[in-house]
């Protein structure tokens, strides 16, 4: 409440001086001309009606929390480099008011500037009135600026209609399309897609904006895991896609949070606030809030890496990447990926990475990578002759076939490897998902829920969250995306690429580089940790 008071008190301050001294407002139009960010945290306003219920403000001086910030500065450099983004986000980030926001700097502020807005529905672009609908937002946020930073010649009457906001002085637009009109409406600089998951005939929406504009930006929550804009979300390039969460909002407390999951069903909350695309498929190896769990575990507890790592190398070819991702016993590091062509350069980089990877002990002591698996068949082929020759000191590379049979390992159910999964694939992927399922029952236990199970730190996993970046969060996405199955024989197997494809999913290939790092015959880890 107090840093609200703050940033009102702060916003009257500066309204009160630019009125009383008007020599200064040209520098100060000229400061939010430059900086969006600048603009927005001292100018525009959002509008919720639900903290007016507990007496307070409904409308809130928009200070964009950090999170926030970034995504400032991805837009800008999407309109830089003039391609393509998504946003994949949860619910209650701000999104609307933020790319509203946006929308409306550069109607102000950029001569010639065109943006559309394009949903699924015509209500949820613009009616009148209705704060939810994305060009009210903006009518809302405008109307909230001094007059004096209006443009010139403005009329509410003549500049703002229904589907098309009109700037007199400079000529830009803001425009509105839904449906199957999305992208007809003529050219523009910038195009948002809103709630993009959810759109039908999205190829159909997907063709047409392309012709549109350069910059298209995809933001919703998820929704199906072999929809278009899932599809986009596994292909474009990490430095395009941006991830939202709604533990990045300062508001979501754990109060807000824990009422918020009791007013929706268990696949609702994954879906619309864990980012989960698999909350409504069955068979899935590992959920995402497993996942999930294991991304906040380092938070919660001491997890140390083991002195002695292993990596697992994924090789690609033509357009699909190579990916690296070491792992550290508990720990997992950030993956690297590349495109290269040339499997003998290929190579030397999977030793380059191993080599020079390492973390640390709290207590200082030095972690490296020791050994080095990689996918020994197919495109894997062409390393295994330049690994063979080219050692690196104190490190081993095992070409690994993930399509042999299991390992002799036995489990507690008595079983062994042998009796309990397909191949070596099957018992890799299970290997990895007890390490996060007992991570996710080790975190229930520490929030003292019910269900909550403690087990031994050293058998758990912790993996890099969202904020270490665009590869990390592909590595976790992709974890979640796999399923598993039962042979004829009854035996544990799981999803092929080709069922993947058919499902819409790309390649897997960060998650298959880390769950290398679990596969080989000559096991590193003992059972005895996961039990």
């Amino acid at each position: 409440m107090q840093s609200l008071q703050h940033s009102i008190a702060r916003r009257l301050k500066r309204l009160q001086q630019l009125n009383a001294e008007p020599d200064l407002r040209p520098i100060e139009r000229e400061q939010c001309r430059r900086s969006v960010a600048h603009f927005m945290s001292n100018w525009c306003w959002t509008f919720d009606p639900r903290v007016a219920v507990d007496g307070g403000l409904a409308f809130m001086p928009f200070d964009p929390y950090p999170r926030q910030l970034d995504w400032l500065a991805w837009m800008d450099e999407r309109l830089a480099r003039r391609d393509e983004g998504l946003v994949e986000k949860s619910r209650d980030v701000g999104f609307s008011w933020l790319s509203g926001g946006y929308a409306l700097h550069k109607w102000l502020f950029v001569p010639g500037f065109k943006t559309t807005f394009g949903s699924r529905k015509e209500e949820y672009v613009d009616k009148s009135g209705d704060p939810d609908s994305l060009l009210e937002k903006i009518r809302m946020m405008f109307f909230q600026l001094p007059g004096w930073m209006w443009p010139r010649g403005f009329s509410a009457g003549k500049c703002f209609n229904y589907m098309r906001l009109i700037n007199p002085e400079n000529g830009n637009i803001i425009r509105g399309e839904a449906g199957d009109q999305m992208g007809r409406g003529g050219r523009s600089a910038l195009y948002f897609i809103d709630e993009a998951a959810f759109i039908e005939r999205a190829d159909r929406v997907n063709a047409s904006t392309a012709a549109n504009t350069d910059v298209r930006i995809w933001g919703s929550t998820v929704n199906s895991p072999g929809d278009l804009f899932a599809r986009k979300r596994h292909r474009l390039p990490p430095e395009q896609v941006f991830i939202f969460d709604y533990r990045d909002n300062p508001l979501m407390t754990p109060e807000r949070i824990a009422r918020k999951k009791l007013e929706l069903e268990d696949f609702q909350w994954a879906s619309e606030y864990e980012r989960d695309y698999s909350a409504s498929v069955e068979g899935i190896c590992i959920p995402a809030k497993w996942v999930n769990a294991a991304k906040r575990i380092a938070k919660l507890a001491p997890i140390e890496p083991a002195v002695s790592g292993v990596a697992g190398g994924d090789v690609g070819a033509g357009k699909a990447k190579s990916v690296w991702v070491p792992r550290w016993g508990p720990v997992v590091g950030v993956p690297v990926s590349w495109r290269e062509p040339d499997t003998i350069n290929t190579a030397h980089q999977l030793l380059d990475e191993s080599r020079n990877a390492k973390t640390w002990r709290a207590d200082g002591t030095e972690c490296r990578v020791h050994h080095l698996r990689y996918d020994s068949v197919g495109v894997g082929q062409g390393i295994v002759s330049v690994l063979s020759r080219c050692g690196v000191e104190n490190l081993t590379t095992e070409g690994i076939n993930v399509g042999l049979p299991p390992t002799d390992l036995v489990w507690p159910d008595g079983e062994s490897s042998h009796e309990k999964f397909a191949n070596l694939k099957a018992e890799a992927w299970w290997l990895a998902r007890e390490r996060f399922k007992h991570t996710y029952q080790h975190v229930r236990f520490l929030e003292g829920e019910e269900d909550g199970i403690e087990h031994e730190l050293s058998g758990l996993i912790s993996v890099p969250d969202d904020h270490a970046g665009p590869e990390a969060t592909l590595l976790t996405m992709q974890i979640s995306l796999v399923k598993w199955t039962r042979n004829e024989k009854g035996k544990i197997a799981i999803e092929s690429k080709d069922a993947l494809r058919a499902r819409g999913i790309a390649s897997p290939d960060h998650a298959d580089a880390l769950m290398l790092t679990f596969a080989g015959p000559q096991l590193l880890e003992l059972w005895a940790q996961l039990a």
